[in-house]
């Protein structure tokens, strides 16, 4: 029986390109560093970065098979610091259907990123 969602890796050929980019983007340091792995913790969940000798592509070739979702406050604020930064931003904040915000994101190895602000 699973009893909750630990974590999940985002696996990438050179570590160096990512481990700033999502440094800035979460506003926190990682919590385990070296030279092959990162990881980032709330709570009881990781995030975690590492390279992988079968990846060997440094761009994504299908990157909206997978999205990476990070709840946000003041979700215009950090988009306008990230565009600053000359992030890819595919799609501005806008209001959804549920009540939210959602932006659309990609990160330096073509993953596409979103950041949701809840009601």
């Amino acid at each position: 029986m699973f009893t909750k969602f630990s974590g999940i890796i985002l696996w990438t050929e050179k570590i160096s390109n990512l481990q700033k980019f999502y440094e800035d983007l979460l506003g926190i340091e990682a919590h385990y560093v070296n030279e092959k792995f990162i990881s980032f913790r709330w709570n009881d969940f990781k995030f975690s970065i590492g390279e992988h000798s079968n990846i060997t592509n440094q761009i994504n070739q299908d990157p909206y098979r997978f999205m990476i979702n990070f709840d946000v406050n003041e979700i215009n604020e950090i988009m306008k610091n990230l565009k600053v930064k000359n992030v890819e931003v595919l799609r501005n904040p806008e209001k959804e259907h549920w009540g939210g915000f959602v932006a659309t994101l990609k990160d330096p190895d073509g993953n596409i990123i979103q950041l949701l602000q809840q009601p």
